[in-house]
């Protein structure tokens, strides 16, 4: 065994002598390489002739892998993260913080006229009504749990409750009603403005589909389809000038084929239905793209997409 352990010895000196007369030589600026030295059996058989075959157990990660699962704070080894962690953590690949607050402005400005003055507001001016408060319900929803950049959030949650207990009573028109419908108005005027509303933190709703109407939500999600989109893609020139409006329509469609996936919405677990609700999403994704490039035929072309996911939907599904 002592002369075996010489005899690496003796290799370990001699490769180092060599390599050190080489950088010597190149130094000098004279390349003198050494002959390839011819080694005795005996020195051979203290190697393997391939250590692989000798491994037990799992190789080791290559760095860039191993420091992808590294935590931020060095915190040692934690597992990859999953592509989505859950809807709160999506909200931003959907639609944008500019398109949710474009959204409740626009909504806000359809509320004077029917809440103009209780006579109004009886005559018919309450299914407005209801139909706003039923989607600001729906957008400050999404604005309270928003993961990036948004406006209103610390307000959000109070509002969200109010506009859904104010679009459940739009019902019917009555002076109670009209009082309800005109104070969110106001205070929707406010926050707009700046003003902040104060109000006390509100829990998450215990279930999604009491906030909304899923009926009105579907017949949004058909007007932005027949009446927003469609319209401004009858020609590259009337496309050129509406890029933004279709924008922010693909953008509330996603959104809104999202927040019908949530719990207890009718067909919320259902697969079929689940799928649907995708490829919507997906669609309203590639015609948001497409819109904000500019891009007409792209654009067209998942207009078309969404439009099919409707169809078919519709076909399986009522209501």
């Amino acid at each position: 065994m002592l002369c075996r352990c010489t005899a690496v010895l003796v290799v370990v000196v001699v490769v180092a002598f060599l390599c050190n007369r080489m950088y010597a030589g190149e130094q000098a600026g004279s390349l003198q390489r050494a002959k390839p030295p011819v080694w005795s059996q005996d020195v051979l058989d203290e190697f393997f002739v391939d250590a692989r075959e000798q491994l037990v157990g799992e190789r080791p990660a290559k760095r860039s892998e191993a420091a992808a699962t590294k935590s931020p704070a060095g915190q040692g080894s934690v597992a990859a993260p999953a592509a989505e962690t859950g809807d709160a953590a999506r909200w931003s690949k959907v639609i944008s913080g500019d398109a949710l607050a474009a959204e409740v402005k626009q909504l806000a400005a359809t509320l004077r006229d029917p809440l103009a003055n209780p006579a109004k507001f009886k005559s018919g001016g309450y299914k407005a009504c209801r139909a706003a408060f039923n989607e600001l319900a729906v957008l400050f929803a999404v604005i309270a749990e928003y993961d990036g950049d948004v406006r209103w959030q610390e307000d959000a949650p109070a509002l969200r409750d109010a506009l859904a207990r104010a679009a459940r009573n739009c019902k019917t028109g009555t002076d109670q009603t009209f009082a309800e419908g005109a104070g969110l108005r106001t205070q929707l005027d406010d926050l707009i403005r700046g003003e902040r509303l104060g109000g006390k933190p509100q829990p998450p709703p215990e279930r999604w589909s009491d906030l909304a109407d899923r009926s009105l939500l579907m017949a949004r999600m058909e007007a932005a389809l027949q009446e927003g989109i469609s319209p401004a893609l009858s020609s590259a020139r009337d496309f050129s000038r509406k890029a933004v409006d279709v924008q922010q329509h693909a953008e509330v469609l996603a959104m809104l084929a999202m927040m019908i996936d949530r719990e207890e919405f009718d067909y919320w677990d259902d697969e079929t239905f689940q799928q649907h609700s995708s490829d919507l999403r997906s669609a309203s994704r590639e015609l948001s793209r497409a819109a904000a490039d500019g891009d007409y035929e792209a654009a067209r072309a998942a207009a078309g997409q969404a439009s099919q996911s409707c169809s078919a939907c519709h076909e399986g599904y009522r209501g």
